[in-house]
């Protein structure tokens, strides 16, 4: 289970991967802007600063998270196309990149983003702020407290049909019936459950059947054994190989590795321990 989901998260990695190297790829073949050779040197300046004189040098306004404008970044770019420095600069960002091709703009969407500024400006007001769409935060908020009216008007509607020719109130009071039915039967003691057998026979069957277990494991001599051992006959074998064993640990002669005996074999390691010491010292 835990190496499916890996498996599963991985293969989600890789194609967004695809997607994001890929987002600009696409739009080249719409704007050739795109292809504007940029040349930049930066070390831990902000986002802002270095977005801001790419879009001066090839005068292609970037509209970007306006939470990424204080990240700082460190990098070189010389002669290289303005898709790729865009890339570059936000390689560890999930991201998709809008192109518009007339208005010679983009917009850099990276996960989470909700409000956007464009490079080499001041933050945009809420009516300004660009979102998924190109809808403003009013725009937004107002589209979201629409819909949620809406929805809330449709699921108190009683008389909408929405199964099988059900209104929502016969819906409900069809699944309040089920419940009851359901648990009304959990308490008849004479419905045939399986095989056959009432409820009833069938909880008396399997008290038996637990009855039964519980008295087998106390009678030693039952035969359980391969070889028609009884309980008791095994639980004695047992108890007498775990006496040997522990006779063993005990005995100094005994060969336990390499002919050596228990003996030997602890004094080669205390000297072995002592030359270590040695060389530590």
């Amino acid at each position: 289970m835990l190496t499916s989901t890996k498996n599963t998260i991985i293969l989600c990695m890789i194609l967004l991967s695809c997607v994001v190297f890929s987002t600009l790829a696409v739009g080249q073949d719409k704007a050739g802007w795109l292809n504007d050779t940029v040349t930049v040197r930066f070390q831990e300046e902000p986002m802002s600063a270095v977005l801001g004189k790419i879009s001066q040098q090839t005068g292609i306004a970037i509209l970007y998270d306006e939470k990424l404008a204080d990240q700082k970044v460190t990098g070189h770019y010389k002669d290289i196309k303005f898709s790729e420095a865009i890339n570059r600069l936000f390689s560890d960002k999930n991201k998709s990149i809008q192109v518009f091709k007339n208005e010679k703009k983009i917009i850099v969407k990276t996960f989470g983003a909700k409000q956007f500024i464009l490079a080499g400006d001041t933050p945009m007001s809420t009516k300004e702020h660009l979102h998924v769409d190109n809808l403003s935060l009013d725009e937004i908020r107002t589209l979201q407290v629409s819909q949620y009216n809406e929805f809330r008007n449709q699921i108190s509607d009683e008389n909408e049909i929405i199964a099988k020719d059900m209104t929502r109130s016969q819906l409900k009071a069809f699944i309040k019936n089920q419940n009851k039915q359901f648990k009304d039967s959990l308490k008849n003691e004479n419905e045939v459950v399986t095989k056959n057998k009432t409820r009833a026979q069938l909880r008396m069957f399997v008290s038996k059947q637990n009855k039964a277990f519980e008295n087998s494991l106390l009678n030693d001599e039952e035969q359980i054994g391969e070889n028609g051992e009884t309980r008791l006959q095994l639980r004695e074998f047992i108890q007498d190989q775990d006496l040997k064993f522990n006779n063993t640990l005990t005995e100094g002669e005994q060969l336990v590795v390499d002919g050596k005996t228990r003996n030997e074999l602890k004094q080669f390691i205390q000297a072995e321990q002592s030359k270590m010491s040695s060389t530590d010292n």
